[in-house]
């Protein structure tokens, strides 16, 4: 059963008056997903918002060459599909459950009334919006900057997504070398010769399928010291 809880927290409605969070559960949807389903697929059409309630999904995208991407991990609560949902665009990444997250369903006619009467979350949709191309443009940077860097910035925006979703041991990343190729857009081996680098300045250690962060702070001092050489 739906709740007003359920959508107040979320920072797509911070600020709006409880009318209008009301308004938006009374057309919201509650579906859940097992692990392993995708939730949206790339270049299907977008009709809808989606409010992550529970769990955690990742984001991917098949490029022109037919290479997967991995564009990062979202953990509850979190707003998916929120550029699609905004227009008749199709989906630019697939989003798929690592384990069983629970979500609420907006669909973009009624989004459409919610922000006509209460602007505030179409301010908050704005907000949201801007943040995703910051991150954007930090990992443009890294990128540019070298494959090492981009493996930092990664590493270190896992680690923070993990500690302000309070999950468990945040400093545990779940994500194996494989994964860290597919985010970097790399060769495994490569990915792993990286990682290795970082485990002997004693920034990182390498587990079976995790990586576990044994210096944050020394993660982002080297990605400047990368950025500035």
């Amino acid at each position: 059963m739906l709740r007003l809880d359920d959508l107040i927290d979320s920072v797509l409605f911070e600020g709006v008056q409880q009318e209008g969070v009301r308004m938006a559960l009374e057309g919201s949807t509650e579906l859940t997903y097992p692990a392993g389903e995708i939730l949206i697929r790339q270049d299907a059409q977008g009709e809808a918002l989606y409010l992550l309630r529970s769990g955690v999904v990742r984001v991917s995208r098949i490029s022109l060459g037919g290479r997967m991407r991995v564009l990062g991990d979202l953990y509850a609560p979190a707003v998916l599909g929120e550029t699609a949902a905004l227009g008749s665009s199709a989906r630019s990444a697939t989003v798929t459950a690592l384990e069983e997250v629970r979500t609420l369903v907006i669909y973009r006619d009624h989004l459409e009334r919610v922000m006509t009467r209460y602007p505030k979350v179409l301010w908050n949709l704005a907000k949201l919006l801007a943040d995703r191309v910051t991150q954007l443009n930090d990992e443009l940077i890294a990128a540019g900057i070298s494959t090492e860097a981009s493996m930092a910035q990664s590493l270190s925006k896992l680690y923070l997504h993990r500690l302000e979703a309070q999950a468990a041991q945040p400093e545990m990343l779940p994500i194996s070398v494989t994964d860290l190729s597919h985010r970097l857009s790399s060769s495994r081996e490569t990915a792993h010769r990286l990682l290795k680098r970082l485990q002997v300045r004693g920034l990182v250690k390498i587990l079976p399928n995790s990586v576990l962060i044994l210096d944050h702070r020394g993660l982002e001092k080297l990605l400047y010291q990368l950025g500035e050489e």
